[in-house]
This record gives structure tokens, sequence and C-alpha cells, in this order.
């Protein structure tokens, strides 16, 4: 029985030809008929320059999320290839350790990022490029434009032998050393996790998903396939356009409203720009269902949320990129304490231990250790780099036959009734004068100081005092709120030693490209002052 993450699409195609597969901010629409068509172009395009799938499955792909870059991911999948998101925010030093560890010869880059990253396409390794649109190819042998694709023929490509255990897309996170690592997910790996989804959150043709996460996020492997799965429709934001303040913000909810849309999948940080800059309290929201992912999400914004979206189901999903999903939660009533929501539980096909530093015991109730987890949607480890796989997948001490588990790199703990809780990563549990401090637990007092916009709590080393403590916060545009009454607000809630050694307000806080404050980058900017 074949296993593919592409076949959930073709199902679609079969079953609902005539529906809207995607719409674009804009008007521009395509039926899963039509995609599927363009999507067989570009698989025979791409057929043309892959000779040898199995020592060069590798496309490159640098494009926000829309028609014609879906349809080339499917394209790619189509002919036994596997798709690399490239990251159009990272400079091309960090593209071009990418393009070197996978060896891609071909790029699939959109029109208006093609000159913003010419060294890439410069690199001897890459032999191919298509653009996403109009270019002057004259002169150049290796490039082409988005006539080339329409020109080749939509025919279905012959059904391959491909396999499950075969590679889907590879998503790459930071690296210790500055090179990239590239996690490898099979389409076992992307259809656990897309059809674990399904069972859960149940969507149907009739929903209307929003696009939010960019290919780099795993989280854009729901919004696309979970929605292709369902013969759903999926709403595209214009990424290329340059929208100034909030409005990316209030156009995106505009968006969500016109298109009626019923299922959102994002972070934390996202919705609570939503609501704080974005207009969502005063929409026509008609979202059946939320889910949140990437990042803790403080309780007293979550409560806030609940009252935004009073019709609507919230979710906790939990998992490393190198794990897709393994937790879920339903999020009826919050604690009224204000203490974090649980992660709740595995997902099908999923094993989580809580296991101690020492890696030879299994965490008694209560007691925080590592997550470790095993099943359908774990990584099978970084590509080119072995010994750093090694390190993150280990043997089970505690199973009597040969049981793989990834160290996740994240702690919490099990109740009594087997609930799992998140207590943050190892390197946000830092020492403060000779205390264990876990920076989570600030952020959460943080989050019932009803004037702030956004905030985080990042460590700095220091010979005197183990780590000194950094806030970087902004405010919501109405209040006002200066450090002595952020500090005054603190010392209500955390003991002396937590409360930050300095407040530094921004009007907003950097974001990663998926959507997160950059705690890395803020942390950077920290210890540059020190």
């Amino acid at each position: 029985m074949r296993y593919l993450l592409h076949d959930v699409f073709l199902k679609s195609v079969q079953n609902y030809p005539d529906n809207v597969a995607i719409y674009e901010e804009g008007g521009v629409e395509m039926t899963y008929q039509e995609l599927n068509g363009l999507s067989n172009k570009f698989a025979s395009l791409f057929s043309s320059y892959k000779k040898d799938m199995r020592r060069a499955p590798y496309v490159g792909v640098l494009s926000p999320v829309h028609i014609r870059s879906i349809a080339a991911c499917l394209g790619i999948l189509k002919i036994g290839g596997t798709y690399i998101p490239l990251d159009e925010y990272s400079p091309d030093e960090r593209l071009i350790k990418i393009i070197e560890n996978t060896k891609a010869e071909i790029i699939v880059v959109d029109q208006h990022l093609y000159e913003a990253h010419q060294a890439l396409f410069d690199h001897p390794l890459v032999k191919h490029v298509i653009v996403l649109g109009d270019v002057q190819t004259e002169g150049h042998l290796s490039l082409l434009d988005f006539n080339a694709v329409e020109a080749a023929s939509d025919q279905e490509p012959a059904e391959l032998n491909q396999v499950s255990d075969d590679l889907a897309y590879i998503l790459h996170s930071s690296g210790s050393t500055g090179v990239p690592k590239g996690i490898m997910l099979t389409h076992r790996n992307a259809r656990t996790f897309v059809d674990w989804m399904q069972k859960e959150f149940k969507l149907t043709d009739k929903d209307v998903v929003m696009s939010r996460a960019p290919f780099k996020f795993d989280l854009s492997v729901f919004d696309i396939f979970n929605t292709l799965n369902a013969g759903a429709k999926l709403v595209c934001y214009d990424w290329s356009c340059h929208r100034g303040g909030d409005a990316k913000h209030s156009d995106y909810v505009r968006l969500m409203e016109e298109q009626q849309a019923t299922v959102l999948y994002t972070t934390p940080s996202t919705f609570i720009a939503f609501m704080n800059r974005g207009g969502l309290s005063g929409s026509k929201s008609q979202l059946r269902e939320v889910m949140y992912a990437g990042e803790p999400f403080p309780t007293p914004l979550l409560r806030k949320l609940q009252q935004t979206l009073p019709k609507t189901r919230i979710a906790n999903i939990y998992g490393p990129t190198e794990t897709n999903i393994i937790t879920y939660y339903w999020i009826d009533e919050l604690p009224e304490d204000d203490s974090p929501v649980p992660l709740g539980q595995e997902v099908d096909d999923t094993e989580i231990m809580v296991v101690n530093d020492e890696g030879d015991k299994i965490c008694d109730p209560n007691e925080i250790g590592e997550l470790w987890c095993r099943g359908g949607t774990v990584t099978i480890g970084y590509l080119g780099m072995e010994e750093k796989t090694n390190e993150c997948l280990l043997r089970s001490p505690f199973h009597s036959y040969p049981a793989m588990f990834w160290r996740t790199g994240d702690y919490g703990f099990r109740d009594e009734n087997g609930v799992l809780y998140y207590r943050g990563r190892k390197d946000h549990m830092v020492k403060v004068k000779g205390f264990r401090i876990e920076l989570g637990e600030i952020e959460s007092a943080l989050a019932r100081i009803p004037e702030l916009d956004e905030f985080v709590v990042v460590a700095v080393p220091d010979d005197k005092y183990g780590n000194r403590l950094y806030c970087y916060f902004s405010v919501l545009s109405d209040a006002s709120m200066d450090e002595d009454a952020i500090k005054e607000a603190l010392l209500v809630k955390i003991p002396t030693y937590m409360v930050p050694y300095r407040f530094i307000r921004r009007q907003t806080l950097p974001k990663t490209s998926s959507g997160k404050v950059d705690r890395v980058q803020l942390a950077q900017e920290a210890a540059s002052e020190v």
C-alpha cells in the first residue's frame, strides 16, 4: 500500500476536481484539477534535468507559499524528489551552506526574490534556476522563466516505486557551529502527521484554511497538505506586498474575514499581534478551530484569545521540528491561577518518556526531565551530520528490544494522571546569583501586566552573577508603562532575584520568518551591551 505525502492531494483531485484548491490575495484562484495540471508541468520540467533521483533528489524552493510554489513542491514529490525550503530572510551565505550540504542542483525562486539572491544562483553547484515569473533569460543557459513551465507537458507522471521511507522534504534549523542542520522528514513522517491531524481536527471540503507558515516552518505542512487532503480551500496572503506599520496584521485579519476562514494554525506571537495590532477582536470571525504551536502561549494572553474568539475551539499543539507534532491539548478551561496549560497527551503512533539528565531513569510523576520520543512522525536524522544525529537519536535503555528515541532538548513532567506539561528548553533554564530560574516563569508573570504588548526575557552570561537577565518589551498603543512600573508589577508575582537586570523598550520586537519572537537576535543584542 502506498503511503506518500502527495497521494492525499491526488485523492482530492479525483473527488473534488472543481473545488477551489488555492485562493491568492488579489483574487487569483485555482481548482484541484488545474493545480494538478500545473504540478504535472513542473514534474515534467524537473524530470528533464533529474536523471538519478536516488543520488540527487533535492530541489530548492525559495518562495512564499502560493499557487506556483505549491505546484512546484507537488511536482517535486511526484517524480520522487525532495523539496528543500530556502528561507528568503536568510543571508546568501547561510543558503549557500544548505545548497552545499544537499547538493541541490535546481532552485525554484519567486520572481521578486531572484535579484536579491544572485550570489546563491551564481554558485557552481546550481545548474538550473526556474523563476516563477518573467525574467530576462537571454544569455543564461541555466535560467528559465515561468514560460518554460507552462510549455511543459501536463500529463500525469508515470507512477514510481516510491516507498514511505523516501525523503519528502528537509527543513533547516540553526546549528551551534554556524552550519544549518538539515532535518530529514520522510513521506511516512509527513503522512503520519497529516493523517493524525485530519483524524483530530476533521477538515472537510467546505473548510477555508489560512496559509500562515512559510515552507521552512513545519506548520506549513498542515496548511498545505491537510487542506489538500480534505478538498478544502487554502487562502494565501501576498507576502511580496509591502505594507507599513500594523497593516501586515490588519490586512491578514481582513483577508480572513473576507474569505470566511474556518481554520488557522500559527504561533502565539502571531495571535497576540492579531489581537493587539490587527483588529481581530472587532472582526466577524468564522473560525471554528484554531491551533497554536512553536512557543508557549502565556495563559493570561490565551484567556484574552478565548474572549476574542468565544465560539472558536483552541488547541495547544507541541512538537519540535525534528518530531513534527507529538502532543495535543484542547483548551476548554484555563487555570484560574494563570499557570501554564498542559501539553496534554501523545498523538497516535507516538511514545514519549520523561527521562532524567543522566539518561538512566524514567522520571516519577511531577519530576522534571527531558522529553524523549519515538514514532511515525520522528525524523531519521540530520542530513550529512551523523555525529549530531547520534547525539540525539538514542537506543532506549528501558526497552528489551532496539527502540530508538529522539532527545528533544525540551523539559517537562507528567502529573499523577499521566498528562504532560512543558517546562522549557535546557537553554531557557539559567542560574542567577545561585538560583535556578526558568525564563518562561518570568514571561508568565509579564503576561499578567495588561499594558504590555510583546515581551521576551533573555539571559547573558556574567562572571559575577552567573547570568544577567534582559527584558525586551513593547506596550499597547493606548497604554503607558515604564521600567519602574513593570518592576513594581513583577515584584508582586516573582522573587527579587528573578526580576530582570534591564528593561529595554521597543516599538515592536523582531520576529523570525516563522513568526516567533527572535530570541537569538535579542540575546545577541543584549550581549553586545555588556
